[in-house]
């Protein structure tokens, strides 16, 4: 029986504890190939902390490695995978995630990876390890005699024909370290924002049924692990079926499977009446504590270039919604988009103002900056002001090393105010929050240094002065070291 590794390489920085999720990937290629009679072992850089050591033990009878790598994974996983080489050179290498999707090229002319799986890696990774002739095989890339050749990509799946998680795949340690309980049920989006990996790569929005949530609820509540923890449904968008929405949350009510939950959720929604007031107060039974909206920008003018289809008023409206029915509001947002002015920019801080002033109850994720990927039209525009992105893997593990989420704005040709941009997460986060939220912060640092920065970020908050952030650039330094 073939030997299967699926493993989650770390980030080259760990900034925080990652007990809000689990690596629900390779939890679900796990399951799919166990279910078809070929088990396969899970190790988590991110959450463990002897992962070399576990890999040492495993891999020496390996078959297949596979990786699940996100840009700033890149460092660690050329690590683990030249560790795996060097015990045991006959196992097959295979690179899988975001970042190999977006450049399998580039991914399979490294010499230390074997193969490369594209897109939705369940049936994929299945047929790979099961023996099937490489050129049979939809949504790989390999090497051919020094050829690298690309197969065409595989159709997407269907969530409903895909079997619920075996939670029992993933190591206990992590399952009980968990402060979230992850659950998908459903992928992709129908909506078309520019800027989004959903749409770049037209992964379509696709179902679970209602009752297989239900039944997959119903598992998760007997699990001892799980007990008393809150839990989030991480759909790119939970609510875009609303009578199976309502379905969900009903069963949950009537079948005693309700508890804290949160989930995300457009802003227009609630305007245009598919959440109504009503609709809000059965989630709140159900045990909705939390909505995630994606707002993105305060700019009307990003917000329409974006192709976002939601305004600044709507934001507003579905913070005041939510409050009103007890259920804690939360914005995403994002600067420094190609075309983007201190003008827009200023808007988004305006909105998070008025978002914040409405109750203390309001959370305010980013601004990040913008992340240009191949396929949009907003990518081109970054080339066009002179962007190449790295040629290489080696390229890529040399930009990110140092960086705390992705590459710097400092590396980015079409920002023009690039300390603005770069600083603002940490301005918002710990300034236009109370001090007492800001000293709350997961970033660690001695206290009173904390409270130093949390003071300078208030008052440059208050002032809407970013010129020269000297006490960001040091605060910067001192969490990458």
């Amino acid at each position: 029986m073939k030997k299967v590794l699926l493993i989650n390489p770390p980030f080259n920085i760990a900034k925080e504890s990652y007990k809000t999720s689990i690596s629900v990937g390779l939890l679900s290629i796990a399951t799919y190939i166990d279910s078809r009679g070929i088990p396969a072992e899970i190790i988590d850089g991110a959450r463990q902390e002897n992962y070399l050591e576990l890999i040492k033990n495993q891999v020496k009878e390996c078959d297949y490695a596979g990786l699940s790598v996100m840009t700033t994974q890149i460092p660690q996983a050329l690590k683990v995978s030249r560790f795996i080489k060097e015990i045991n050179p006959d196992c097959k290498i295979v690179w899988g995630g975001i970042h190999p999707t977006f450049f399998i090229k580039q991914t399979i002319a490294h010499p230390l990876i074997d193969l490369v799986c594209f897109g939705e890696g369940e049936i994929t990774f299945y047929e790979i390890v099961s023996g099937k002739n490489y050129s049979q095989i939809k949504g790989i890339a390999y090497q051919n005699n020094g050829e690298a050749l690309v197969n065409l990509p595989r159709p997407l799946h269907d969530p409903a024909q895909m079997p619920l998680f075996n939670w029992d795949l993933t190591p206990r340690q992590i399952l009980e370290n968990l402060d979230l309980i992850p659950s998908l049920t459903s992928r992709g989006c129908p909506h078309r924002c520019t800027f989004c990996v959903n749409a770049i790569l037209k992964n379509q929005w696709r179902p679970r049924t209602a009752q297989q949530v239900l039944q997959d609820l119903a598992v998760i509540k007997e699990k001892s692990y799980f007990y008393n923890k809150p839990l989030r449904f991480w759909d790119e968008n939970f609510f875009v079926d609303i009578n199976r929405a309502k379905e969900i949350i009903n069963g949950m009510i009537d079948k005693n499977l309700a508890g804290p939950w949160e989930t995300t959720v457009r802003a227009n929604y609630l305007k245009a009446g598919l959440i109504d007031d009503e609709f809000m107060a059965q989630l709140k039974r159900s045990g909705c504590y939390l909505l995630s909206f994606g707002a993105e920008s305060g700019s009307p003018g990003i917000l329409k270039k974006i192709k976002k289809d939601i305004t600044p008023s709507e934001i507003i409206e579905s913070a005041k919604s939510c409050l009103s029915n007890g259920i804690t509001p939360q914005y995403s947002f994002m600067i420094g988009l190609p075309g983007e002015t201190k003008q827009d920019m200023m808007m988004t801080l305006k909105l998070i103002d008025q978002l914040v002033k409405l109750s203390d109850k309001v959370q305010i994720l980013g601004p990040q900056a913008f992340r240009p990927y191949p396929g949009s039209p907003l990518y081109e525009e970054c080339c066009q002001a002179g962007w190449q992105a790295p040629q290489s893997l080696d390229d890529w593990s040399h930009l990110v090393e140092n960086e705390l989420s992705y590459l710097t704005v400092q590396n980015f040709p079409w920002v023009k105010h690039k300390n603005f941009v770069e600083s603002m997460e940490a301005y918002v986060r710990f300034g236009a929050h109370s001090i007492k939220s800001a000293m709350g912060s997961s970033v660690k640092a001695q206290r009173l240094l904390k409270l130093i920065f949390v003071l300078f970020c208030q008052l440059r908050w208050k002032l809407k002065f970013f010129a020269w952030p000297i006490e960001f650039k040091l605060a910067k330094r001192f969490v990458t070291k």
